[in-house]
């Protein structure tokens, strides 16, 4: 079993002595100390999982032992102990943090069931910790679609730097979720009960950019009539996201420098220096390295920012993921809509896959969003779909690209995009299909060997 470290603080040396030989050396390893600097030094280079302090000594008393202690770690349990204890002094010792207050002399059971108890609940913080983190680490990926591989070797890398303090730059087009994934990297991050903070540098005017970030004081400019914080003073101890970084103009790229270097920044209209501890995440949709090139962003900045560079793809290039975020944005939407589609037919599913996604997921969730309003039934089948994503060229009447086929080509393509569209209609029943169309069944059988769609030769078509 592994013996608890307990640190003893006394200036005296009899006492020191003494308790050396108290605690049982088979559960306890014994630590002493002549002052609370000599124990700061010791704490350096071992951990304690308690510590044991006299109140009165000549340097450093108990209480401010116990502050420093504190200071340099908030959940060390602290036991202390004098010959002149008072019910005012415990009650003081108790509110700066104190674990326990013992009077001397002590029964040595009693200490011994003291410092167990302190044991017990430092292990009962760091339990809570430990699990506070997984639940953190758990929802900062619970939502985030990653089966192709593109997007995980992206979750990889941001699980590597997310413990860091490292500035980060996230590239990608519009719609990509840079935002989501700056989130992420805050809630597993060490900063996760901190703030996060979100800006769109593209969003707010130039001219009133630096008050938004660093804050003004009362009658700096027209308008400003009290004085406000920033956001980098608001996200102090946290995270700021600078979300379209590329946006933001010449002349204030050097005061934003100028925090990423010392942590220290002016409110607009003040001369006293204000300071922050921030990481920093920055995203762009555009390629900084150009403006770089241009003269239009400063290469010292850029340097600064991209400490730890990720790039987002495309939605077209992940197209792995598309079945599951769908499934998602319904999952999401039946949760505060009472009439919501459960699933989305295989010819629609296609359409989704075939599509460009100019827009990315957050295109993608909106088509999801919207089919599921228009939808009648608990399954989205391409009429459901923006027109844009109804069909391709050689499946929609009248759709661009048409004309350039022959007739006869053009109307094979389309089809067989109704038969396949049909038979999704009539859930794979080949029976079914045929009264949709107003067909014969033995002639709609006709039409799906001539067009070679596939169907199940027992009623049904093939899956898909």
């Amino acid at each position: 079993m592994k013996r608890s470290n307990i640190l003893f603080i006394d200036d005296q040396q009899s006492a020191r002595d003494m308790f050396l030989r108290l605690l049982d050396p088979q559960k306890y390893k014994s630590i002493v100390a002549s002052g609370v600097a000599a124990a700061e030094e010791h704490l350096r280079h071992e951990a304690a999982d308690v510590v044991v302090t006299d109140l009165r000594m000549p340097d450093i008393d108990g209480l401010e032992g116990l502050e420093r202690l504190h200071a340099a770690d908030p959940e060390l349990p602290v036991v202390l102990i004098t010959a002149f204890g008072t019910v005012e002094t415990a009650v003081e010792a108790m509110k700066r943090g104190a674990f326990d207050f013992l009077r001397k002399p002590f029964d040595p059971a009693e200490l011994e069931i003291v410092i167990d108890r302190a044991i017990a609940h430092r292990q009962l913080l760091r339990e809570n910790q430990r699990l506070r983190s997984e639940v953190a680490r758990r929802a900062a990926t619970a939502d985030i679609i990653c089966a192709a591989p593109a997007m995980s070797a992206v979750m990889d890398l941001i699980a590597r730097v997310a413990p860091s303090d490292f500035s980060v730059l996230m590239l990608g087009e519009s719609g990509t979720g840079k935002d989501v994934f700056a989130q992420r990297i805050h809630q597993l991050s060490s900063r996760a009960q901190q703030s996060f903070v979100s800006i769109n540098c593209s969003a707010i005017p130039e001219h009133l950019l630096e008050s938004e970030l660093f804050g003004h004081e009362k009658g700096a400019f027209s308008g400003a009539n009290q004085a406000r914080e920033g956001f980098f003073a608001e996200a102090d101890g946290g995270t700021l996201f600078l979300d379209e970084i590329g946006d933001m103009s010449l002349a204030l790229q050097p005061k934003l420098l100028r925090v990423l270097q010392n942590g220290e920044f002016y409110r607009v209209g003040s001369r006293r220096l204000s300071k922050t501890d921030v990481r920093l995440v920055c995203a762009s949709n555009r390629a900084i390295e150009s403006l770089v090139e241009r003269g239009q962003f400063r290469q010292d900045l850029y340097y600064r920012i991209n400490t730890v560079r990720i790039d987002l793809p495309p939605l077209r290039e992940r197209t792995e993921d598309i079945p599951a975020l769908v499934a998602h944005f319904l999952q999401r939407l039946a949760a505060h809509h009472p009439r919501v589609p459960s699933s989305v037919s295989p010819t629609a599913l296609a359409r989704l896959l075939e599509y460009p996604w100019p827009g990315n997921v957050r295109e993608l969730e909106h088509v999801i969003e919207r089919a599921s309003l228009v939808c009648d039934g608990d399954t989205i089948y391409p009429e459901s779909l923006p027109r844009e994503l109804r069909g391709t060229a050689s499946s929609v009447p009248g759709a661009m690209g048409t004309v350039d086929k022959v007739f006869k080509d053009a109307r094979r393509d389309f089809e067989f995009g109704y038969f396949v569209h049909l038979l999704d209609r009539a859930g794979h029943n080949v029976q079914k299909a045929a009264d949709l169309a107003g067909l014969h069944r033995s002639t709609l059988y006709e039409k799906l060997a001539a067009l070679g769609v596939p169907y199940d030769h027992e009623g049904g078509a093939a899956g898909h």
